[in-house]
Formats: C-alpha cells, structure tokens, sequence
C-alpha cells in the first residue's frame, strides 16, 4: 500500500502522532465519497483534481461518484462503482497524521477488506440512512464490525450517511431517522462487546459535507455527542473531524522485536522489488539484517519510505515500503502478501506447525430436518491472521463451554459456543500467540465469504508437543503416511 520513489523529497513530518482509521461499511453506504470529502480538507484533493474526477465520472454516467474516485482508482472499481482494494491514503489533521483505510464493503472482496480492519487504531462506520439493508442477514456490515472489532480497535465513530437524500424525499423527520440507524447498528456493536457510551454516532452526508468539518454545515436536529471524559476543546463533538480529533494518541510497541506482516509486493520500474506492509511491532531502519518468514530469507534493509518520502526508521503503527539487498534472488523473487519480517537473529522468530486457538463459533444452526451443523475435527476454513490468508485445519477439538461446565473432547462445536482447538495450517505460516504478540494473535475463519470463527492464537505448538500432549502429528493432519510407516492387515499404512 506504501510506493517508494525518489529519495529528494523532505523526510515526512513526525511532529504529530499518527493514527490508523479503517472507513467500513455495507457496500454503497458512501464510505469512499466520505474518504474523497475529508481530502479535500486534509489531504491532496484540491479543486483541479476534483475537476479532473468529475470529467471522469461523467464520462462513466457516475457523476456522483466524483469524490469516491479519489480512492477508487482502478479503471474497474470507477467503472462498476464499488471499491475491490482497500486503499490506504494519508492526511493530516490539526492533531494527527491520519492514515485512511478506505475498505471494500461488497461482500465478494470481504478478503481484501480484512488488512485494512486489522490495521486500525480506529474504525469509522459509514451506514446509509436507508439502513435496512446493511443491518440485514444479508448484508456485510455486521461481518465489518467483526472484522474491526476482533482484529483491530474497539473505538468506533458511527457515521449515519446520507440524511440529505431523505430530506430530498420529503422525510422531514430526520431525527427519528437518524435514531433507529444508530440503534440497529449499536445493537450490533453491543453483541460484539463494544461499550456503546464510547461510540460516537453523529448524522452526515458525505455528498455535501455536512457534518463532516469542525464549522461547517451540521444537521439542525442534531445535539452533539458529550464524551464522558473529554479531551480539552472536545466537551461537545458535532462533527467528524472533531470526533477524530477527541481521540487519544494510541500507544505504539516499540519495545518489542520487530514483526512486520507484508501487505503487498509492488514492483517499481528502476527500483524493482518493494515490500509493503504495517509494522506491527519494533522498528526497521536502513542497515537492519532481517529474516522473512516462511521462505527463511535473510537480508539487509536498503531503505525506508512511508508515503513515497524517506524516512529514517519505521515505527509501530506506520505503514512503509521497504527494498532489501539479499544473494538469495530466488527467495527473493517469492516473497509474497501474507509473510512475516521480524529480526535476523530472534530465537523466538521461528515457525510452527500447529497452534491451539481459544475461539468462538459463528458457524450457523441447522434448519429444521437437518443434520446437526457446527464445527468438526477436520473443518478447514479459511483463516485470516496478520495479512496470511491460509485453508486451516481444525484437528482436535480440546474443550467447549457446557452450560454449567467445561467439555473436554467434545464432538460438535454449536454456534456462540466457545472453545479451545488444535488447529494446522495447510502452507507453512507463521502466526503469534496473542499474549506475546496481540495485534498478531487475532484471527478470523471464513468459509465461502462467511464468518465461521473468530478467536485467538493460544500458543504454538511444535510437532513434539503435539505429540506428546494431543497425541497429533503432521501426519495425521495431512493424512500422509512418511515412508516406512507400519502396514496394517489391510495393506494400508
């Protein structure tokens, strides 16, 4: 998500701390015209590449999404109108450096919209006032809010978008509106744990800017949010910009080894290999020997950029693009999104075969007549941890809440229910234990687009452990015998 270019332009500014924003929601809830509108204000946007996104939208009889073009920028998203990428912009506010993650609401690219909701400091939920839809079985938002709130921040600003449109229809209750969005969606927040007195909701229409600058256009009706413990200046927030603003820095892990998940690879014409990624934890400067994970390439840093500026180090919580100079062009050549950077020299930066998971299961219940369904010894969902997306293993179930006490060994795993597994993951990836490492330690399961799991790392097991403890091999989880294995009067192995 981060390009380097040359290195003439001015090291970026560090004079402000930085803060993630993931923008999600359903699809057409208007969350890339919203991350087009604040830069206009805070970022790039002047009103000659706003001309310039309207010549194009026109062109593609999508006026309105002149705006959205700022961050839908391939020829694809602007010619369907839905985002497909999550697109990481910079802005700057009058206390932060903002790094906006405009994320993918179309239930066909709920992968891509994984990184972004795992990156954020914060997520903002954009839900049309027209909210039925999005709050619908059918709808993603509810697997967004999972997404970000599992994998990323608890802390939610809740934008009810485009009140604007319901006045047009001669709606003039918009308070009513407004108030039966923002419960369906903090009923959903609710179930998910977040604590709703912290949850700014605030009424917008992304379109025309109201109520989405400090001064600007706000609805009548609406009061203002009163944080419990209020930044100075934040008593009483009207807008988004001053929700952003009442925020608290977040604190970053610099203490801690370097772990840094590659997002993407981008090869740049003079330039060649550039890996991109969020840094986790620790930091990685020019010079630093590094080890990438699972291909076991060993390398030195040959520069640092975050946003196609040179910097001298990346730190927690930046989004950079790294080139590395390394004799081994083969692995080189293989590194790809999903992989894990960490230090050359890091005796606990190593892989595992297994990993025992504490999770939760989402998977639905059967209809009436059918089969009793959960989750089984042998379930392979999709898991999505760091940026890995990797078909896992459920081997052994371990536990499951009962009622009143805990089931050892159990069969079936029933939707809601938490429980503990052996899990194995079908390529080599290396993910971290939550306590270590917990922005690393949270995870996922999808299975066809659909939320099955979501949970925790609870350890890593070596093949021995599993052995010993679980009575499990690599064996067992892939169901190839290694040559020699004893033969059983049937003649199988």
């Amino acid at each position: 998500m981060a390009v380097l270019e040359s290195n003439t332009k001015p090291l970026i500014s560090i004079t402000k701390p930085l803060i993630s924003i993931s923008i999600i929601g359903h699809v057409d809830s208007g969350k890339s015209t919203l991350c087009g509108q604040l830069a206009t204000r805070f970022g790039p946007l002047n009103k000659r590449e706003q001309d310039k996104l309207t010549k194009i939208a026109s062109e593609n009889s999508k006026t309105s999404f002149a705006l959205a073009y700022f961050s839908d920028r391939t020829e694809q998203e602007r010619k369907r109108g839905v985002t497909i990428q999550t697109t990481l912009v910079e802005m700057e506010t009058s206390k932060f450096r903002v790094n906006f993650l405009d994320c993918p609401g179309h239930a066909d690219y709920i992968k891509n919209a994984t990184s972004g909701c795992k990156q954020s400091d914060l997520s903002v939920v954009v839900v049309p006032a027209d909210f039925q839809a999005s709050c619908s079985v059918d709808g993603t938002l509810k697997t967004h809010l999972t997404l970000a709130a599992v994998l990323g921040s608890k802390q939610f600003i809740v934008c009810i978008n485009k009140l604007d449109e319901i006045a047009a229809k001669n709606k003039t209750d918009l308070e009513t509106t407004f108030d039966a969005a923002s419960a369906a969606v903090g009923k959903l927040l609710k179930k998910l744990g977040v604590k709703l007195e912290s949850v700014i909701f605030l009424p917008i229409s992304a379109l025309n800017g109201i109520g989405v600058f400090k001064g600007g256009d706000v609805f009548p009706f609406y009061k203002g949010f009163k944080p419990a413990n209020p930044e100075p200046g934040y008593e009483l927030i009207m807008t988004l910009e001053e929700a952003i603003n009442s925020q608290k820095a977040p604190s970053r892990p610099t203490d801690k080894p370097l772990r840094l998940p590659i997002s993407s690879v981008c090869r740049v014409p003079g330039q060649g290999i550039i890996l991109c990624g969020r840094v986790d934890y620790g930091s990685i400067k020019k010079g630093d020997q590094i080890k990438i994970l699972p291909i076991d390439l060993t390398a030195e840093v040959k520069n640092v950029q975050a946003h196609k500026q040179d910097v001298e180090a990346g730190i927690s919580g930046m989004n950079i693009g790294f080139s590395i100079i390394t004799k081994d062009k083969i692995k080189y050549e293989a590194v790809k999104a999903g992989d894990m950077v960490g230090p050359a020299i890091d005796p606990e930066f190593m892989l595992y075969p297994f990993y025992t998971i504490s999770a939760v299961s989402l998977k639905g219940k059967a209809k009436s007549g059918q089969d009793e369904k959960g989750i089984k010894a042998g379930y392979t969902p999709v898991l999505s941890c760091g940026t890995s997306n990797i078909a896992t293993k459920f081997v052994k179930l371990i536990s499951a809440q009962g009622k009143d006490t805990l089931v050892e060994d159990p069969t079936i795993i029933s939707k809601d229910q938490r429980f503990s597994a052996l899990i194995y993951p079908s390529k080599q990836a290396l993910f971290e234990s939550y306590k270590k490492f917990p922005f690393l330690g949270k995870f996922v399961c999808r299975d066809s687009g659909v939320l099955v799991v979501v949970g925790q790392i609870s350890e890593c097991i070596s093949e021995e452990k599993a052995k010993s403890t679980y009575n499990y091999t690599i064996a067992d989880a892939t169901g190839i015998k290694p040559v020699g294995a004893p033969v059983d009067k049937k003649g199988k192995k």
